[in-house]
C-alpha cells in the first residue's frame, strides 16, 4: 500500500470530519494539510519497507492557494517553455529542416527491383521543394523484378523493355542534381539502390560519393517520433503524422519524393512557429 492509497484508514470513522486519510489523498481530493502540530492518527507500513500516517480531517487545514502570477512571471515562465520546446528533439529537427531548405535542395526517390545487394532502380524522381518535377524516368534493369516489390509498386518487366538504361539517363541526373543537396526519404536505401545500378552496368558512380545527401527518414522520426521496432518512421507514417494528404499515387518515385518535401516543409514550419514566438516575445518587452 503506498502513501497515496487508501482513503479511509482509520476504522471507525461515525462523523465525516474523523475520517481519516494520507497526506497525498488530504492534498489531492481535498486540497488540505495536517495543521502544526498535529499527529497522525495512526501508522501504516507501506511495501518499501517504510511506513506512512494517516491524519483526521479535523486536524488538517486548508492548503494555501498559489498566488497568481504577475505578467512579469507569466512573460518568464512563457520564456522559458519556449526555449525549451527550441532545445526539443522536435525543435532540433524542425531547425534542421530549415536548415536544409535554405540551401534549395532536391528531392529524391526511387522504384526497385528489389532490396538486397542485387537490386537496382527502375524509376527515378528528382523534384524541388515546391514539389515541382525536375527529372523523371523509367529504368530497365539487368536484373528480374521481385514479386514482392512489383506488388508495392506495380511495374512489370514487360513495361520496362523499351525504357533506358543507366548509362543513358545517368549524366542527365547528374546535371539536374548539379551543386544542390538532395534530401532522400530512407537516403542510405536510395544512395546504395543507386551506386548498385551503377555497378550492374559497370558504369562510373564516383561521382554519386561527391554529393551532399540528407536523410528525410531519421528527421521525420526525431520530429514526430519512431513508429516501427527499428526505430524510425515511414514515408506513409510520416505523411499521416504531418496531417498531410497524397498528391498522385504512392509508391511512385516521383509521388513519394513530392511527399517526402511536404513532409520536410511541414516539419520546418514547426520552427517557423517557434521563431515568430521568439520574435513575439521580444517585442512585448518593454524598452
Amino acid at each position: 500500500m503506498r502513501d497515496d492509497d487508501n482513503s479511509d484508514a482509520c476504522d471507525e470513522t461515525p462523523r465525516a470530519e474523523d475520517k481519516c486519510y494520507t497526506r497525498g489523498r488530504l492534498r489531492d481530493e481535498f486540497r488540505l494539510k495536517p495543521a502544526p502540530g498535529a499527529e497522525p492518527v495512526r501508522w501504516y507500513k507501506n511495501g518499501y519497507g517504510g511506513k506512512y500516517g494517516v491524519y483526521r480531517l479535523a486536524d488538517c487545514v486548508p492548503m494555501q492557494a498559489k498566488r497568481p502570477q504577475t505578467e512579469k512571471q507569466q512573460q518568464a515562465s512563457a520564456r522559458l517553455g519556449l526555449q525549451a520546446r527550441m532545445k526539443s528533439q522536435r525543435g532540433r529537427s524542425a531547425r534542421l529542416a530549415h536548415l536544409w531548405l535554405i540551401q534549395e535542395p532536391l528531392f529524391l526517390d526511387t522504384e526497385t527491383t528489389g532490396l538486397d545487394a542485387g537490386a537496382q532502380a527502375l524509376e527515378i524522381g528528382l523534384v524541388n521543394a515546391l514539389g515541382e518535377k525536375i527529372f523523371e524516368t523509367r529504368l530497365k534493369p539487368t536484373v528480374s523484378i521481385d514479386p514482392a516489390a512489383a506488388a508495392v509498386h506495380g511495374i512489370s518487366d514487360d513495361e520496362l523493355l523499351r525504357a533506358p538504361s543507366w548509362p543513358d539517363i545517368a549524366p542527365q541526373l547528374q546535371h539536374h542534381i548539379g551543386w544542390r543537396p538532395l534530401v532522400i526519404f530512407n537516403a542510405d536505401f536510395d544512395t546504395r539502390i543507386l551506386k548498385q545500378t551503377a555497378a550492374a552496368h559497370n558504369a562510373p558512380a564516383s561521382w554519386l560519393d561527391t554529393l551532399t545527401v540528407y536523410c528525410a527518414m531519421r528527421l521525420a522520426a526525431g520530429h514526430y517520433g519512431p513508429t516501427n521496432r527499428y526505430g524510425t518512421i515511414s514515408l506513409s507514417d510520416a505523411v499521416s503524422q504531418a496531417g498531410l494528404s497524397w498528391t498522385g499515387e504512392a509508391h511512385s518515385a516521383v509521388t513519394d519524393a513530392v511527399m517526402t518535401a511536404q513532409v520536410v516543409n511541414n516539419i520546418a514550419g514547426y520552427w517557423h512557429e517557434l521563431q515568430c514566438e521568439m520574435n513575439d516575445d521580444a517585442g512585448s518587452e518593454p524598452a
